[in-house]
């Protein structure tokens, strides 16, 4: 089992299972094995810790978010259909607004992530849409 916690304007997207991956800095913890159980949460540590999603990983890959493109297992994306595909399965609007997230957390490029997958429909737990609907909009 592997946690990960989530910035609340994520929740409802987990949760309506349309924010599919996260991407992560590789640091001391390692990124899941494929089927591990993901627990997903939002304000992990705090009294209002919420569980949003028990799933299995689908994938993980090597990741790079550059200015004008991602890098996903060694596999450049680029061109505006594709990188807005790309930002929406991690649940931003557009490239622009993931670009500009990431940017602020970690300052761009950023060369060394993991992007970690799960398909929704395998999901053993999902809190209920209605309780999260209201978040981040």
């Amino acid at each position: 089992m592997v946690a990960f916690n989530f910035q609340p304007e994520f929740a409802p997207m987990i949760i309506a299972g349309t924010k599919r991956s996260t991407l992560r800095p590789n640091g001391k913890r390692r990124a899941p094995f494929v089927d591990e159980e993901l627990q997903l949460y939002t304000g992990m540590r705090t009294k209002d810790c919420t569980l949003l999603m028990r799933v299995p990983c689908a994938e993980t890959r090597d990741a790079q978010i550059h200015w004008d493109h991602i890098a996903i297992g060694g596999i450049r994306i680029d061109g505006v259909e594709r990188l807005t595909n790309f930002a929406r399965i991690d649940g931003f609007a557009s490239f622009g607004s993931m670009r500009a997230w990431f940017d602020r957390q970690y300052g761009l490029p950023v060369l060394d992530l993991t992007q970690i997958r799960w398909v929704s429909e395998r999901a053993v737990f999902r809190a209920a849409e209605a309780d999260f609907a209201a978040v981040g909009a």
